[in-house]
């Protein structure tokens, strides 16, 4: 993550639903394991799922994601937030601003 981008938040998009409908043949139980392991919270009908990461260049926080996706009901939406600049670029960041437009657009309670 120090370097420049070499993925697109569009392709992270791409790639995550790729692996949702496994079009990468991998093990059913492998799926769910990664699923689990990145669930960060579960309502009655809302699951969300997501990882964040930061670049950190001397020093400095300059390149924040926050990628993942929410099962709503018989919905499924994929997201990509990217964030940079020369300082306090976070992965947290990247999260706040992804959860607050998902919020926003009725996709998280």
């Amino acid at each position: 993550m120090e370097s420049s981008l070499k993925i697109s938040p569009i392709e992270q998009v791409e790639l995550l639903t790729k692996l949702h409908q496994n079009e990468f043949d991998f093990k059913a139980e492998n799926i769910e394991a990664v699923k689990e392991a990145i669930q960060l919270s579960a309502s009655s009908d809302t699951v969300l799922y997501g990882k964040t990461g930061t670049g950190r260049v001397n020093g400095k926080d300059i390149n924040g994601w926050f990628v993942g996706s929410v099962e709503n009901g018989q919905h499924t939406y994929f997201f990509a937030c990217n964030i940079q600049s020369d300082a306090n670029a976070t992965g947290s960041h990247a999260s706040e601003i992804a959860l607050s437009i998902l919020t926003d657009r009725h996709i998280l309670p």
